[in-house]
């Protein structure tokens, strides 16, 4: 039972990880380009989260995953 904790953990780490780097890419690219886009850190964040990571993003793509 307590390698399913250990799983879990493992899973939250990579997940705190992912997002990290996300964020410092979000940031370097604002700081980057702040003239030429004027980017608000929502904006790229999912930016960059749709362009580095295979997770859906909208409802409709979830619901055609668990169909």
């Amino acid at each position: 039972m307590l390698y399913l904790l250990y799983i879990l953990v493992g899973l939250l780490i990579i997940l705190a990880v992912n997002l990290a780097v996300t964020a410092c890419l979000t940031l370097k690219d604002i700081y980057q380009h702040r003239d030429q886009e004027q980017l608000a850190f929502g904006k790229a964040f999912k930016k960059y989260f749709i362009k580095n990571n295979n997770l859906p993003v909208s409802l409709t793509d979830w619901e055609i995953l668990l169909s």
